[in-house]
């Protein structure tokens, strides 16, 4: 399995250790003085239970990474437009991303029906631009339950928790779901599925 997470941030980077740590192929797509840490020294994760420093395929440029299993959304909402610009090489025909990001998602009307069938939140998805690169049918939901902080590029303090609720947009049980689940289960994440 590869996983790739977009971000090693607070967030990300305790995603991207853990899946590591546990043998999965992760990569990072990352910039900047993070993307250099990464390449230089690793990602090293700080806890009650010690510090973790793992070495992950680093690029600020998706291609270098190649075709994924799945790809985490670990970027601050915000900088999500700029991010999903460059990861087109990432996603393979059956490439699932799981969405970690606070507030509202791009996809949120997508399949609701009824007087909201269509209508689309310009205010988070300008001109439908993530929509475009991520429609709906790539997106597995994720709600974060874990308190942690990146005190400098390619470092990051976890402080509590490890909570991670997943699930597919239309509410099913399927096998990427279950796949997801199952590395991030492994990974030493309390994965609860929805």
């Amino acid at each position: 399995m590869r996983i790739c997470v977009v971000g090693a941030g607070a967030i990300g980077g305790v995603i991207a250790s853990g899946l590591a740590s546990a043998g999965v192929e992760t990569s990072v797509y990352a910039r900047g003085a993070t993307l250099a840490a990464l390449r230089s020294r690793g990602l090293s994760v700080e806890s009650a239970d010690g510090a973790v420093t793992v070495k992950v395929a680093a690029s600020d440029d998706a291609a270098d990474l190649g075709p994924q299993d799945f790809v985490v959304l670990a970027v601050k909402a915000q900088s999500l437009p700029a991010a999903v610009t460059g990861i087109g090489p990432l996603l393979g025909p059956d490439t699932a991303v799981l969405s970690t990001l606070n507030g509202v998602p791009w996809w949120f009307f997508d399949g609701f029906g009824g007087p909201v069938a269509g209508r689309h939140l310009d205010s988070v998805d300008p001109g439908g631009r993530i929509a475009a690169v991520l429609p709906a049918s790539r997106v597995i939901g994720g709600t974060v339950h874990l308190s942690a902080s990146s005190p400098a590029p390619g470092l990051v303090r976890l402080y509590s928790g490890k909570g991670l609720i997943v699930g597919e947009l239309s509410g099913a049980e399927t096998a990427r779901l279950g796949d997801l689940a199952a590395a991030l289960r492994d990974a030493g994440f309390d994965v609860t599925v929805s």
